[in-house]
C-alpha cells in the first residue's frame, strides 16, 4: 500500500495525462482502491433530472454485479437523495445504505462482507458531476485521514471532468466557428464566382457573333476552373487563391473575371498580415461583386493607402449609386462587409445616392 502522499501523487500525474472521460475514471478509481485500505469502490454520475448512472465500478462483490449491477441501480437511496438536496459536501460515512441492505438481505452469502460505505461527491467550484463510494469488508465507518484521503481524490477527478468538459466546450465551439467561417468563405468566393458564370452565360445567349461568343465561353469556362480551385483550397484551408501573388494581383484578376475596368492604385508601404489581407481581399471582392450586379457600369476603381497610423480601403464607382438607409440591414454582402471589417476592427463608411455613384471606404487603425 501507498503512502497518501505518493497515492495522491500518482494519480494527479495519470488524471494530468487523461483526455477520455471514462478511461479517466476508470483508472483513478482502480489507483485509489489498489493502493489503499478501501476494498471496492464505484462512481455514479448525477444528471440534470437527478437520476443517476452507474459510471465506473471496480472490485464489486458478487451481490452488487448481480442482474447487471440491479442494486446499485435501481431504487432510491440516502446519498443520492443527499447530494441532489445539496446537502452532500464532503467525505462522509453511510450509517445504512438501503441499497447494501437489501442486496446483503438477498444474497446473503455473496455481499464479501460489505454492509456499510462511504461517500464523497465529485465537485468544482460550483459545478457538481456526481459522487465516489468506497466500501471495506466488515467496515462499519471509515477512520478521518480514510476519509480525508477520499476527499482529496475526488476533488482531483472533479477538477479533472471540469477540465475535460471545458476541452470539450472548446471543441464544439472551434467546430462551430469553423463551419461559419467556411459558409462566410463560400459565399464570399465560389458564389462571386457563380454568379459571374451566371451573369456571363446570360450574356453569351444574345451574342451573335461567333468570335464573342468563344470568347465568352471560355471566361466561363476559366472562372469554373478558378472557382473548383477556390473550393480546393477551402477544403485544403488553404490561403484565397490568387493571393500567393498578393492582394493587387488577387483583386485585379478577380475584376478582370467579372469583366470589369478597373482602376486600381496603391500609396504606401504595403506590408501586412495574411489575415488581414484575406479580409481586405474578401470586401473588395464583394465591393467589385455588388459594382458588377447593381450600379450599372463596368468601370470601378480601388485604391488602397497605408500609413503608419492607418490603412484605407475605397471601392468605388460612377454608376447608378443608391440610398445607403434603405440598404444597409437588406443587403447580405454590406452586413457581410461590415462584418469583415469590424473583426479587424475597423470602420465601413458608405457614400452613396441615386444617380451619384457609390463609394466604400474602409479604415482601419493600424498602430505601428
Amino acid at each position: 500500500m501507498k503512502s497518501k502522499l505518493q497515492l495522491l501523487k500518482d494519480i494527479a500525474e495519470f488524471l494530468n495525462t487523461e483526455t477520455h472521460r471514462q478511461s479517466m475514471i476508470d483508472g483513478a478509481l482502480k489507483m485509489l482502491i489498489d493502493h489503499s485500505n478501501f476494498k471496492t469502490g464505484w462512481i455514479f454520475f448525477i444528471k440534470d433530472d437527478g437520476k443517476h448512472e452507474l459510471s465506473a465500478h471496480y472490485q464489486l462483490p458478487p451481490t452488487l454485479q448481480h442482474d447487471n449491477h440491479t442494486y446499485l441501480c435501481n431504487d432510491k437511496c440516502w446519498c443520492v437523495n443527499k447530494f441532489n438536496k445539496g446537502e452532500l459536501s464532503n467525505a462522509t460515512n453511510i450509517v445504512a445504505c438501503s441499497r447494501l441492505e437489501k442486496a446483503a438481505r438477498e444474497m446473503p452469502n455473496e455481499n464479501d462482507n460489505i454492509t456499510h460505505h462511504a461517500t464523497v461527491p465529485l465537485i468544482s467550484g460550483d459545478e457538481s458531476f456526481g459522487m465516489l463510494n468506497v466500501a471495506s469488508p466488515y467496515s462499519t465507518e471509515f477512520q478521518k485521514d480514510e476519509l480525508d484521503l477520499l476527499e482529496s481524490v475526488a476533488f482531483q477527478l472533479g477538477s479533472t471532468l471540469k477540465r475535460l468538459d471545458l476541452t470539450t466546450r472548446e471543441k464544439e465551439n472551434m467546430i462551430i466557428k469553423e463551419r461559419q467561417r467556411l459558409a462566410r468563405e463560400l459565399h464570399d468566393s465560389v458564389n462571386q464566382m457563380l454568379f459571374s458564370i451566371g451573369i456571363t452565360s446570360h450574356a453569351a445567349k444574345a451574342l451573335q457573333d461567333s468570335e464573342q461568343s468563344s470568347l465568352a465561353f471560355e471566361r466561363i469556362e476559366n472562372t469554373s476552373k478558378y472557382a473548383m480551385n477556390e473550393m480546393k483550397a477551402l477544403i485544403w484551408q488553404l490561403k484565397p487563391i490568387g493571393l500567393e501573388n498578393g492582394i493587387i494581383e488577387a483583386v485585379k484578376h478577380y475584376a478582370k473575371i467579372l469583366d470589369l475596368n478597373l482602376e486600381i492604385s496603391v500609396n504606401g508601404f504595403y506590408n501586412i498580415e495574411d489575415e488581414m489581407e484575406i479580409e481586405l481581399y474578401r470586401v473588395v471582392q464583394e465591393g467589385l461583386n455588388n459594382i458588377r450586379k447593381h450600379a450599372g457600369t463596368k468601370d470601378a476603381e480601388v485604391l488602397l493607402e497605408i500609413t503608419d497610423e492607418e490603412l484605407m480601403l475605397v471601392i468605388s464607382d460612377k454608376g447608378r449609386g443608391f440610398i445607403p438607409a434603405e440598404k444597409i440591414g437588406l443587403s447580405h454582402g454590406l452586413t457581410n462587409m461590415h462584418e469583415r471589417v469590424q473583426k479587424m476592427n475597423g470602420e465601413l463608411i458608405i457614400e452613396s445616392d441615386k444617380g451619384q455613384g457609390s463609394t466604400l471606404i474602409t479604415r482601419i487603425k493600424l498602430g505601428r
